[in-house]
């Protein structure tokens, strides 16, 4: 059964939101439904969340039990609502890739409110309930904004602070629609060679080595072919993009292909990478 993603800046009404829907779904519909929250969570670790947020390790951390949470539950019986910020879309491609291997349908309920606002209802929170300005402007500058022309981020369903709940497009959005088809990107199959981690990192390293060396020339625009791959394009390619985004992206790659390993052959590894990389890097 499908997978509800709420995503949105520090206190733009997504817990509320997702109430409003899990009741929706329980009450109206008669269905199972769970709510994964990070407040829980983050409770559960014995963290602050405004310490939580600036510290890189334990934000990961949350990350992985959250994406762990989620697919506990997703099955054909019930419905998952995941109640985060989910406002790295690497996260959010994740979710997508796990969510489509077990042919589940999803979509993003984005509650949109302005930075201005949302610091204004936080500031009206109980002062334990609060973010710290240091901890709100951190997330506020790291939101990547859902784009619903990313097939991760599709459907999108965009909600003011004051409008009714559309308890009928979100049912629409997860129930009308075929399930999706799992594809190799997103079956899970064995790992069929001892050396696949190797081959893993050395791959994906020597691809970045070689967007590095673009950089270092100034080559930059769309669709430009990478060295040493020929009829491997990146669709974008800016000053803009840092070494430390590079560095995060390719983490994160190889922790959800440590995961999921489809082959052990290089050339798939590379098409993979190149195509995630795509998906979430220079979109």
């Amino acid at each position: 059964m499908p997978l509800i993603l709420m995503v949105g800046l520090p206190s733009s009404g997504k817990t509320t939101r997702a109430y409003e829907i899990k009741n929706f779904f329980l009450n109206t519909l008669k269905k199972n439904v769970f709510l994964i929250s990070d407040n829980e969570i983050i409770a559960q670790m014995g963290m602050d969340k405004n310490v939580l947020f600036l510290e890189m390790k334990k934000e990961k951390q949350l990350r992985s039990i959250l994406h762990s949470e989620t697919l506990k539950k997703l099955t054909k019986d019930n419905v998952v609502i995941l109640d985060s910020g989910n406002f790295i879309k690497g996260f959010r491609y994740e979710l997508y890739c796990s969510s489509k291997s077990l042919s589940t349908p999803q979509c993003l309920v984005v509650c949109d409110i302005s930075p201005a606002r949302a610091w204004q209802l936080n500031e009206n929170r109980p002062e334990s309930d609060r973010y710290l300005k240091s901890s709100f402007d951190d997330l506020l500058m790291r939101y990547e904004e859902p784009n619903h022309s990313n097939r991760w981020d599709s459907p999108l369903i965009n909600l003011q602070l004051t409008d009714k709940l559309p308890a009928e497009d979100i049912r629409k959005a997860i129930f009308e629609v075929p399930d999706p088809k799992p594809n190799l990107a997103t079956i899970n199959t064995p790992l069929s060679s001892s050396s696949f981690l190797y081959d893993l990192d050395k791959t994906t390293q020597d691809v970045i080595n070689s967007i590095i060396q673009l950089k270092k020339q100034g080559i930059e625009g769309v669709n430009i072919e990478i060295p040493n791959y020929n009829g491997k394009f990146l669709n974008k390619l800016d000053n803009n993009l840092t070494l430390i985004q590079l560095a995060k992206s390719r983490r994160q790659f190889l922790s959800y292909a440590k995961s999921h390993p489809s082959t052990d052959d290089t050339k798939n590894i590379v098409n993979l990478f190149i195509q995630f990389l795509n998906n979430t890097l220079t979109c």
